[in-house]
């Protein structure tokens, strides 16, 4: 599996966690939440950082890098 291939696996897992989260604070009535709008905001600055991290791979991988 290629650099970029492993990176966009990541960044599907990392959102997996998102949705799996924001289902979880609705099923129990949390929207708002401070212990869970940290997590949420944790998942969501790691997944900026995984696509700067996918396009940086696929650059590198195509030489426009």
């Amino acid at each position: 599996m290629e650099g970029s291939e492993i990176a966009k696996r990541d960044h599907q897992r990392n959102k997996s966690e998102i949705v799996k989260l924001v289902k979880e604070m609705f099923g129990l009535e949390k929207w708002g939440d401070e212990e869970y709008k940290k997590k949420l905001q944790e998942l969501v600055m790691k997944d900026d950082e995984l696509i700067r991290d996918v396009i940086k791979k696929i650059k590198l991988e195509k030489g426009l890098e």
